[in-house]
């Protein structure tokens, strides 16, 4: 027994002298990740000297405020592209450089304007009370209340009975669907919840059926097409129209969907009909079968209020309340009733929101310290196919980075172009911010373009190369459908709704 304890001893004094040497800076730095061997680290770094190097290199040129501002500019634009910080996190960046350095509220020396008075910082901090910011936080609230009771799953499995049991028919409900719930809540959302009711689905098909690939893939490209069809479908939407209010232009709810609906009908149905003939089934007899979910009083409850926004926001012409007013509806009358309770509500999607304000802001800035113009003065506005290119560069810039980032960066530099070469009232300026809102939603060529891709790409089914035959296509067919239809319904829908 003595010496067991002798024993135990010596090991308790071993263990502590390598608990001790494990201890020491150096073992222990080891385990530390070094910063400069950090991919994001490194490239932050470089974002930040070649915004460092830009603004430099405007200060020979131009007025200080510019310079702060073109280094702002490519500041956020290599942060959203490499994503080296949380998009979110880059947008709430630029609103903390430009109070810093054009607002200058510390009055001090070597900031702030030289060509006039410095903005109030309070003009910078607005956007974070923008009505689209409200009216996109009551979309939100509808969508975690339908979720949290089934009211989803019971809709979408209830409508898609309508389209009986034929695999083609099954597949173009899917994708009304899916577009119709993406168009009111968010695109990610609605397809982790199509993509379980596509599952019972497979149960009559054999492992190889190209069907398989066919009802995966149908549903991230709808809830992409679909996000196009209202203000609050997708993040880009209220972008757009933050930015054309800053230009004295108010878009209501249903003159987005009226000048949209075109556009997503059409790609929708080329989707369908790509999707059906290249994902047949190899079994012609093969017959899909839907089952029900039955929905409860407090999913009823749900669905009535949920009606009753979707109708108030459709008519706001009429009753005169607008869209971000009827919005708090939701908002209050789910949280004051338990719908969603404080879980629910800290778990919105706080960072849209900030990535939003973060794009509003960035175009103000541009607009308030005159880059806007710089930038515009080096386009050949004098070629007929400007717009064009802008539309398509996009689109491969949304396939690569997120829409939401591409359409901060993109959507205030078509406008101001339209601005400064039509006039502020003319119908090119609404031509401009909606049409790049548009393309930047019809960016899905790849599995990484959008988080619906990302995971209908997870289930294991799809390839990379069926994204680039779907997705290709429709992000073809938008570019095409944007640039040659798009000033001519927009002009009649202007007109029509004045």
């Amino acid at each position: 027994m003595k010496k067991f304890r002798l024993c135990l001893k010596l090991f308790e004094r071993i263990h502590l002298r390598y608990e001790i040497d494990r201890a020491s800076f150096l073992y222990a730095i080891s385990y530390v990740r070094r910063p400069l061997l950090n991919r994001h680290f490194l490239m932050f770094t470089a974002s930040c000297v070649l915004a460092a190097i830009t603004t430099l290199m405007l200060m020979e040129e131009q007025n200080q405020e510019i310079a702060f501002m073109g280094g702002i500019f490519v500041l956020a634009a290599l942060l959203w592209v490499t994503e080296a910080l949380p998009l979110f996190a880059t947008a709430l960046l630029v609103i903390g450089l430009e109070i810093i350095l054009l607002a200058n509220p510390g009055e001090w020396s070597g900031i702030g304007f030289t060509s006039g008075d410095n903005p109030p910082f309070q003009e910078i901090l607005y956007p974070f009370a923008d009505p689209v910011l409200i009216l996109f936080l009551g979309g939100f609230i509808l969508a975690a209340a339908a979720v949290k009771e089934g009211v989803d799953k019971a809709l979408a499995s209830t409508i898609l009975k309508i389209f009986g049991d034929r695999p083609s028919m099954v597949m173009l409900g899917m994708m009304l669907v899916t577009a119709g719930f993406s168009m009111f809540m968010s695109n990610t959302a609605t397809t982790a919840m199509m993509i379980t009711l596509v599952a019972p689905l497979f149960i009559n098909l054999k492992e190889d059926d190209p069907l398989r690939k066919g009802l995966i893939i149908c549903v991230p490209a709808a809830a992409n097409i679909g996000g196009m069809g209202t203000p609050i479908g997708s993040p880009p939407n209220a972008v757009a129209i933050g930015f054309l209010r800053s230009e004295g232009i108010e878009i209501g709810f249903l003159n987005w969907m009226v000048i949209a609906l075109p556009l997503v009908i059409l790609l929708l149905l080329a989707a369908w009909l790509l999707i059906k003939k290249m994902y047949a089934s190899s079994d012609p007899e093969i017959r899909l079968h839907t089952k029900a979910v039955k929905i409860d009083n407090r999913g009823v409850f749900v669905i009535s209020v949920f009606s009753l926004t979707i109708l108030l926001w459709m008519t706001d012409a009429f009753h005169g309340l607008p869209s971000a007013v009827s919005a708090l509806l939701p908002v209050i009358v789910f949280t004051a009733t338990g719908i969603i309770d404080r879980k629910d509500y800290n778990h919105l999607e706080w960072h849209i929101l900030a990535l939003i304000a973060g794009g509003i802001v960035l175009g103000l800035g541009m607009k308030l310290t005159g880059l806007d113009a710089v930038m515009v003065d080096m386009i050949p506005t004098e070629n007929t196919f400007v717009f064009a290119l802008l539309i398509v560069a996009t689109v491969i810039l949304s396939i690569f980075m997120s829409n939401t980032a591409a359409a901060n960066l993109l959507i205030p530099l078509g406008i101001s172009l339209a601005t400064i070469s039509f006039g502020s009232a003319s119908s090119e300026v609404v031509y401009f911010g909606l049409s790049i809102a548009l393309a930047s939603s019809a960016a899905m060529a790849l599995p990484i373009s959008t988080p619906p891709n990302a995971i209908a790409y997870a289930k294991g089914v799809l390839q990379t190369k069926d994204f680039v035959k779907v997705g290709g296509f429709v992000s073809f067919l938008a570019v095409v459908a944007i640039s040659l239809l798009g000033p001519t319904i927009i002009a009649f829908w202007q007109n029509y709704l004045k």
